[in-house]
């Protein structure tokens, strides 16, 4: 009854457009509820282990005030916002009149378990990692995440590797956001800070932000087939950006971002694209979208999907700082996405090239797509493609396709190259299965790829191809994507053989996109050391 209630509301709102806001109440419900499926025996104890949300994380992100005339699209983005922060399972947002055009607001969120101790355990291509990880998205309810994991991995002997994270959505509740992270291990060490105030709303006019990390250590080289190698490596890099948006509904951006990195990589065959350089760029984009909520889809949870379209234009000047000289730099990204009678598709094209006098380099293309259709409520066909090419890329290159990046049921780490094709198919199963606080769905997969180098023809290129099927495990109290236990087995059609068991997080990929605001970029400088 009460879902017919809101179901009503918005229908006169979307006829009003504009509503007054009275009085605002926000019912905050705890991770376990007594009318709850899974509640038990424990679950008061559980609920008291867990740090609720302060409601002031609450009132940060809402768009309006008591006593204010909005349009009701403040309303459902608020609800969009809040489901973003990560922090609950549920949020819903709905009105009642008291009279005239006045309407008070009632929000109504549920927490999310946010203390995750993990006992880590992963295998595929031939790879196995084990470890325990202490997460705490929430800590004493203020949105910050903590993290710290050690993890042992075969993967070319690499050993035990630490991983130390910290992050904050609003800084002493302003409108900046925080995020620092560590891994180490004996080949590499990895340092990040970054500092920055994004797009939060499509109300806002400025972003800005400062990055910077610090690498040492050995990178692996696999793209030379006779042997693993082994590349000595130092690179710093930073970089501060300044943007203006203007516009809500069709937003429109201007960029600006200056770029610059220090890297000895000792021998000059190790060299990369845009090694020590200084980057000097502009950039032009807009975004026009509307939002549907789905579920069923990558989860049992409620996900926002936007509909529309981005696109983005670059110029530049890429300087050498190791010699006089450099070269201007171009680019261009553009991306549309459909959804009608249950068919949703999604498509991105990504161009871009370094000119010295009227010679191309570096150039680079990319085709990135996503698509499902809802062949009922309980099933879906979900695909992904992406091409990546290059030309006249005068520097080292690596693509690898394997588990991590799609092709399940091969040996990690064993086919690369400098270009690279790769598709996934999936028929995803949600039968409403629930086993306490796990919901189960399944999975049937076929996937295809092949890499192959400048030098070579695609025609010439090996075709590599699995099939198999998984089961998916959700945890109900997270609607973290990370919280899906992925089990997958795959059947290698190359070699005719059974491929492993993959155990993974989270789906392989989301069955759609979403359109927003992004840093202007080198495109290509991707690569995969594992």
């Amino acid at each position: 009854m009460k879902y017919i209630l809101i179901l009503i509301i918005f229908v006169n709102l979307a006829i009003s457009e504009e509503i007054r806001v009275g009085e605002v109440f926000i019912e905050q419900k705890k991770v376990f509820e007594k009318e709850d499926p899974d509640w038990f025996f424990a679950s008061p104890f559980l609920n008291n282990l867990h740090w609720q949300t302060n409601n002031y994380i609450i009132y940060d992100e809402l768009l309006f005030e008591e006593d204010e005339v909005i349009d009701e699209e403040y309303l459902l983005e608020t609800e969009r916002n809040l489901r973003a922060t990560e922090l609950f399972t549920f949020v819903r947002l709905f009105i009642d009149s008291v009279h005239d055009d006045t309407y008070n607001v009632h929000i109504v969120t549920k927490d999310r378990w946010s203390l995750y101790p993990s006992i880590l355990f992963g295998t595929g291509g031939g790879t196995s990692n084990y470890g325990a990880r202490l997460e705490e998205f929430n800590l004493f309810g203020t949105g910050t995440k903590l993290m710290g994991e050690a993890l042992y991995r075969t993967e070319n002997e690499i050993g035990m590797q630490g991983k130390f994270q910290l992050s904050q959505r609003r800084i002493f509740r302003s409108e900046l956001s925080f995020n620092a992270l560590i891994t180490a291990n004996k080949f590499r060490t990895d340092q990040t800070l970054s500092l920055f105030q994004p797009f939060r709303t499509l109300d806002s006019k400025w972003s800005y932000g400062l990055d910077f990390s610090n690498s040492f250590g050995e990178n692996f080289l696999y793209i030379r087939r006779d042997s693993l190698g082994l590349m000595p490596f130092l690179e710093r890099n930073g970089k501060a950006y300044f943007s203006r948006g203007w516009s809500r509904k069709d937003k429109v951006y201007a960029t600006f971002l200056l770029g610059a990195n220090e890297i000895n990589r000792e021998l000059l065959d190790y060299r990369q694209a845009f090694d020590n350089t200084m980057q000097l760029l502009i950039q032009f984009s807009s975004v026009s979208q509307n939002y549907y909520t789905v579920n069923k889809l990558n989860s049992y949870s409620d996900e926002d999907m936007a509909i529309g379209g981005y696109g983005s234009a670059t110029i530049g000047r890429v300087f050498d700082l190791k010699k006089s000289g450099g070269f201007y730099y171009i680019s261009g990204q553009g991306e549309r996405s459909y959804y009608k009678n249950n068919l949703y598709l999604f498509g991105q094209l990504t161009g871009a090239s370094g000119f010295v006098q009227s010679n191309g380099v570096f150039t680079y293309q990319e085709f990135f797509g996503l698509g499902f259709y809802k062949i009922s409520k309980d099933l879906i066909f979900a695909t992904r493609v992406r091409q990546q090419t290059v030309w006249n890329w005068y520097a080292l290159r690596q693509l690898i396709m394997d588990n991590e990046t799609g092709l399940r049921g091969f040996s990690a780490n064993k086919l690369a190259g400098e270009n690279r094709i790769i598709a996934n198919m999936e028929f995803r199963f949600f039968p409403e299965w629930r086993l306490w606080m796990f919901d189960l769905s399944g999975v049937a997969f076929y996937d295809v790829g092949t890499v192959w180098n400048q030098d070579m023809k695609l025609n010439k290129a090996q075709v590599y191809n699995s099939v198999g099927a998984g089961i998916r495990i959700h945890f109900t109290k997270s609607a973290n994507p990370d919280h899906t236990l992925r089990i997958d087995f795959a059947y290698n059609m190359n070699e005719n053989k059974f491929g492993g068991i993959i155990f993974s997080s989270r789906q392989l990929f989301s069955a759609f996109g979403n359109h927003t605001f992004k840093l202007p970029t080198l495109f290509g400088s991707e690569f995969d050391y594992e």
